[in-house]
């Protein structure tokens, strides 16, 4: 694959060297967005001698929404309608009691693993060198591989990790946001600081999100005449909430964050007219979720009930996301399920669609079957072990379609609808409510790891809030952007 010609763009992007402050800052203030395709970001001529392949096994596109739970969408009774998610779901199956963690970080690795994050999750922003990812699976099956959007995993700039590189996660080609941490990550929005297979582009105008949507389009040209698998992780919607191409004159978070879902939807709707256009949709499994829940500064109405986001929180509203799967010809088209799905079953399930054996342990199950309407469900249950390392308090949590047990004690009924976990009083369970709730002890105690306490591994070095405590558990009174830049523990580190 070609890479993306930056360099045409004399005005829009800068060398290295000259645009350090806009590498350490959050870039410019947002201009008018160029449309589509001007010459930007110029489209090759299709090679005529590659026609689009239509057997074989199906090219495999997982998208991952950044920040978005159920609440906002008019699919889940939510007041924001996205036209090319309901044409996504007309066209596929649409799953509602889908659930990712309640954060980016372990979500990512959970989802690219199919590990429980017990086993693999050290760090926040942080997946380490030797993990094997669906794009390791699919590159050695002979698979032309991709990632563009958010990449967050070589490392948080804190603790002295350095994490797997997109490279060694199996991503052959690759355009990325957040591949460095800390100040060095840039903007994701306008004025990006972007990075093509490792190498930094820093576009002066112009909006992320096009310019990673262009460079997806453009994988899927240059390669449908083979396998292909693109891994999909979106810059939006997460905060800051900003203008987007279009709904520039929009003000507030809520009004902002609408636009940006609606933004969203859009990119969505031209990859999926890339993939029709080309005639590879009815040998290609897509499927599209999101990270975690809302941010919690915005608000929606879902069935007629105000809903606050909940993203961070071990809650409903922190993790019950939308899935919809989609392979016209081998999925039904327009159906739902209510089988429970974890992220750690996303890869077994592709790797089933492709004929694929992982060649390391998994422990989510394919959700295949389910999607095909030939089982209800795949899994009766779900265990989180969630200590993100990342300012929320770590607690483990097993749950079914209708109750939670917390590690902590807490027990919960579950209302799907409108996100609402109501206490329940343990001790007076009898007959089936007892084994229910019993099945979900054991599984929170056949975890045998214990709960990392680090929540604030930006305070090593730093005085603690409470004396004699460690910084890193109980806070230094900084956040992470109030740290510089430098070594942990050196010169630069606010010591």
């Amino acid at each position: 694959m070609q890479r993306i010609n930056f360099g045409r763009l004399p005005k829009a992007v800068c060398a290295l060297t000259a645009c350090a402050a806009v590498a350490l800052g959050a870039g410019p203030g947002p201009t008018m967005a160029t449309p589509f395709n001007d010459g930007e970001i110029p489209e090759r001529a299709p090679r005529a001698n590659e026609l689009a392949r239509t057997e074989g096994p199906p090219n495999v596109i997982v998208i991952l929404a950044d920040d978005i739970g159920v609440e906002p969408l008019a699919l889940f009774g939510g007041s924001i309608e996205t036209p090319n998610l309901t044409r996504l779901a007309k066209e596929g199956v649409l799953f509602e009691r889908a659930f990712s963690t309640p954060l980016c970080s372990p979500s990512r690795t959970r989802i690219m693993t199919g590990r429980e994050n017990a086993s693999n999750y050290e760090a926040f922003g942080y997946l380490a060198p030797d993990a094997q990812t669906f794009g390791n699976m699919f590159r050695k099956a002979g698979f032309e591989t991709a990632i563009v959007g958010k990449w967050q995993l070589s490392g948080n700039g804190f603790d002295g990790r350095e994490g797997i590189s997109p490279q060694g996660a199996g991503f052959s080609h690759s355009l990325l946001w957040q591949l460095r941490p800390r100040h060095a990550k840039g903007s994701r929005y306008w004025g990006p600081t972007l990075w093509n297979d490792g190498k930094p582009l820093f576009p002066e105008e112009g909006f992320g999100p096009d310019y990673l949507s262009d460079y997806a389009l453009d994988f899927i040209d240059q390669n449908k005449s083979k396998p292909f698998f693109l891994y999909y992780p979106m810059v939006l919607v997460h905060d800051p909430f900003v203008v987007v191409p279009g709904k520039m004159d929009l003000e507030g978070d809520q009004a902002k964050f609408r636009g940006m879902v609606q933004h969203m939807d859009m990119l969505v709707g031209r990859l999926l007219d890339k993939v029709d256009s080309l005639g590879l949709r009815e040998n290609t499994l897509i499927i599209f979720t999101s990270d975690n829940g809302t941010n919690r500064a915005i608000y929606s109405i879902r069935n007629g009930e105000q809903v606050r986001g909940g993203k961070g929180q071990p809650t409903l509203t922190g993790t019950h996301v939308p899935m919809i799967m989609s392979w016209p010809g081998e999925l039904p088209a327009g159906e739902s399920r209510q089988g429970l799905v974890d992220f750690t079953d996303i890869v077994p399930t592709i790797a089933q669609a492709a004929e694929i054996e992982p060649d390391w342990k998994i422990d989510g199950v394919s959700q295949l079957a389910v999607a095909r309407g030939s089982v209800n469900e795949a899994r009766s249950a779900i265990y989180q072990h969630y200590a993100p390392s990342w300012v929320f308090k770590p607690v483990k949590f097993a749950f079914d379609s209708d109750r939670k047990l917390y590690s902590d004690g807490r027990y919960v009924s579950l209302d799907l609808a409108t996100g609402i976990e109501r206490t329940i009083d343990a001790d007076s369970l009898s007959g089936a409510r007892r084994e229910q709730y019993l099945q979900l002890r054991a599984m929170i105690e056949a975890d045998p790891v214990p709960l990392d306490p680090v929540r604030f591994p930006w305070c090593v070095g730093q005085a603690a809030e409470t004396a004699g405590a460690d910084p890193q558990i109980v806070g230094c009174g900084f956040t992470p952007n109030d740290i510089p830049d430098g070594p942990p523990g050196g010169a630069g580190s606010n010591q």
